[in-house]
């Protein structure tokens, strides 16, 4: 959320509102979550953080050009008190100290370095697999809508010319002549194409993002149960 809104040129203090107000939701659901991770199979809250992250990306999809921060407050609420990124956090953070407990992971100082260092080179391999995943369709997508907006831009065609008629009335009176104005008018309007492509090439991206969150889903759903929780008495 925060790279997207900066990659629109949103200076720090106008992120910061955006998403500030988002911090409360999660304190309150992640507690709701820690309670429900006593007494549920912990498989539960966390196909339910995956599919409400899904639902916000979906939300996130319809995003266009002209959105400003009000428009990002339904994603944002999905994401924050719809369950999404409180019940993922608590429920695979749970699921991996259940999982050490009950495979025995913690037995000993050699199984704990084991298990520690599988799960953080895990996270770090994947963190990184993600992030060059989303810049590799974020770009091959950007490439695809610039083509696909370009064929509809044809020099001749009564609407790009009036629109470059329009830019260069507008940019006349900070030109040498209208000729340079023509010419920043073209610089524009390929400003503008390129600004729309990102725009889908995002889009497409949050629809990836919900893509994968389901395919998460559905590869919990063969996880067996586990038989320690959190709420059992000691030496159970």
């Amino acid at each position: 959320m925060q790279s997207r809104l900066a990659k629109w040129n949103y200076r720090p203090l106008e992120i910061g509102p955006v998403m500030l107000w988002i911090i409360l939701p999660q304190f309150v659901m992640g507690w709701i979550s820690l309670q429900l991770m006593k007494r549920l199979d912990g498989r539960l809250p966390l196909a339910l953080g995956f599919t409400t992250v899904a639902l916000a990306c979906l939300l996130d999809a319809r995003l266009t050009s002209a959105w400003s921060g009000d428009n990002f407050w339904w994603p944002q609420l999905v994401m924050a008190a719809g369950l999404g990124l409180s019940f993922t956090f608590v429920a695979l953070i749970g699921g991996i100290v259940q999982q050490a407990l009950e495979s025995g992971a913690l037995a000993s100082p050699l199984n704990s370095l084991t298990f520690s260092a599988f799960f953080h080179g895990i996270r770090l391999f994947g963190g990184e697999i993600g992030a060059a995943l989303m810049q590799r369709v974020v770009a091959v997508r950007e490439q695809f809508h610039s083509n696909m907006i370009g064929l509809h831009v044809n020099v001749g065609s009564w609407l790009t010319d009036e629109r470059l008629r329009q830019f260069a009335g507008g940019l006349f009176s900070g030109s040498s002549g209208m000729e340079e104005a023509q010419s920043r008018a073209l610089v524009a309007l390929n400003g503008q194409v390129r600004q729309q492509a990102y725009t889908l090439a995002f889009a497409d991206g949050f629809v990836t993002i919900a893509c994968g969150c389901i395919g998460i889903v559905l590869m919990i759903a063969p996880i067996k149960r586990t038989k320690i929780y959190f709420d059992a008495p000691p030496g159970t």
